[in-house]
């Protein structure tokens, strides 16, 4: 088994949340920007890197708001670092240049205040970013493993 670092954006802006969008045989569903840190990459530069490629955004990382540990296909463990980000700049990208994952389509703006409907994976992460965004969070940083 592999461990992995992989740095999140939770990036809002006019309320609301920037996401990869994908699309598989399941449907259209949404995840959180960033991806997996480099060997002598900074989490910081990694989320910076990610953004960039994946929206062809440049972002300014603040706070840590989450940590979440999740294993996949029984060989890798990864532990997702989740960011407060704000929006500095559409990045000057062509479109060609864009890294994007393996099934995504594009990037969305979700409504935060809509969350709760919206295919955006984990589960979990849904109400604790909408509660956290109304500064009405409480709740641990760490929250282990999460569906």
């Amino acid at each position: 088994m592999k461990l992995r670092n992989s740095a999140k954006a939770i990036l809002i802006h006019e309320g609301k949340l920037l996401v990869t969008t994908y699309k598989d045989k399941e449907g259209v569903y949404h995840l959180l920007p960033g991806g997996g840190q480099r060997i002598g990459e900074t989490l910081d530069c990694t989320l910076k890197r990610e953004c960039r490629e994946e929206a062809g955004i440049d972002v300014e990382v603040n706070d840590l708001w989450f940590i979440r540990e999740c294993f996949m296909e029984k060989e890798i463990h990864r532990v997702e670092f989740m960011y407060d980000c704000s929006l500095v700049s559409y990045a000057d990208l062509e479109s060609s240049n864009l890294s994007m994952d393996h099934h995504q389509i594009g990037t969305s703006w979700l409504n935060v205040d809509k969350l709760l409907m919206s295919p955006l994976f984990p589960i979990g992460i849904r109400k604790l970013i909408m509660k956290r965004y109304k500064e009405d969070y409480s709740g641990p940083l760490y929250l282990g493993e999460i569906d």
